[in-house]
């Protein structure tokens, strides 16, 4: 079960650390992120956006339309749009190393990561089934997982 303490300081831990990776496995968006000795993932299956200053870079429901391809295939083969900005931004951030600044837990278990250079990633729980998962945020390789809300993973 996930406190809102433990949530709080699970997100917290990600000032810091150095993002990775934007991906997604099937419908849920997925940051890679570095921290002393651990990696991080965060797994959003509610409303996903990534930000620079005041652009939307992608978002959640980018992974509706196709980039390439064949509309009726382009998301079982990684074609969206979502996934052309996903891979944009991942070689960006391996060439030139983005941190985390600071990482915030706000109302109704909203999350913000604010990133170097000027890159804010936001997630936006937006379904009020107490036992549905909106995000979680974990350590790789461990059973460290924190849950929002922390209901969905009774």
């Amino acid at each position: 079960m996930s406190t809102t303490e433990e949530l709080e300081a699970a997100v917290a831990r990600l000032a810091g650390c150095r993002v990775t990776e934007f991906s997604r496995t099937l419908d849920i968006a997925i940051v890679g992120f570095h921290g002393e000795d651990v990696e991080k993932r965060l797994h959003a299956q509610c409303p996903f956006r990534v930000t620079h200053r005041e652009q939307l870079l992608f978002g959640s429901v980018d992974m509706r339309y196709r980039d390439t391809g064949d509309a009726e295939t382009a998301f079982d083969e990684y074609r969206t749009k979502y996934d052309r900005q996903a891979r944009q931004l991942t070689r960006m951030v391996t060439e030139h190393e983005c941190l985390v600044d600071a990482a915030a837990l706000g109302p109704v278990g909203t999350l913000s990561v604010r990133l170097s250079g000027h890159v804010v990633i936001e997630v936006f729980p937006a379904c009020a089934g107490r036992n549905v998962e909106q995000w979680r945020l974990f350590d790789r390789h461990t059973d460290h997982h924190v849950v929002f809300p922390d209901s969905a993973d009774r």
